[in-house]
């Protein structure tokens, strides 16, 4: 057990690698940081009141069937009815609609990341600022297309009401008139 070392490089039996002496440097830049921090803390607390923010994240990852080894985001399409088929395609349509947004918004960032990157020494910033575009411009071009193929799901079901409008909603059919012909 005493060869045995944890995540942090700590012994099993809970003494640090050093043989049991704490780091100095490690711990008095810890205490200056607190010190630091408290002190900004208690300054900025009259002028901005404290934020805390939370990501909340939910994966569906999970073991499918198939030879995807995924679990799909869209249901499995049955067209049983009208229902079935509106349902399936807002369901496309609103799945598309946040891949779009979550793909513009990563082609930004990594537009912003690159172009932090400093340049070449052969070109100026300008020119590192056109090549990380570049690069980012891919993601934009995907959301393009999957904006794309949110309006072709709203689309078909515009084209599937206007098809089969006589089947969806059948007119009433008109009877013969009532008024005898007259000479």
């Amino acid at each position: 057990m005493a060869g045995t070392r944890t995540a942090n490089g700590q012994r099993a039996n809970g003494s640090n690698s050093n043989g049991g002496k704490s780091n100095k440097f490690k711990n008095a830049a810890g205490a200056a940081g607190a010190a630091a921090g408290g002190f900004v803390g208690a300054m900025g607390q009259s002028v901005v009141p404290p934020l805390n923010i939370t990501f909340n994240r939910t994966q569906n990852i999970g073991a499918g069937g198939g030879g995807g080894g995924g679990k799909f985001a869209l249901p499995e399409p049955v067209f049983d009815g009208t229902d079935d088929i509106r349902a399936y395609c807002n369901h496309v349509r609103a799945l598309m609609i946040s891949c779009a947004i979550e793909l513009a918004m990563a082609s930004k960032i990594l537009e912003a990341r690159l172009a932090q990157v400093p340049p070449r020494p052969d070109e100026s910033a300008a020119t590192a600022r056109i090549r990380a575009k570049r690069v980012a411009w891919k993601l934009k071009r995907a959301s393009d297309g999957v904006t794309a193929a949110a309006k072709g799901a709203v689309g078909a079901y515009g084209a599937f009401t206007r098809e089969y409008a006589h089947l969806i909603n059948p007119r009433p059919q008109q009877g013969a008139t009532t008024r005898p012909f007259k000479f």
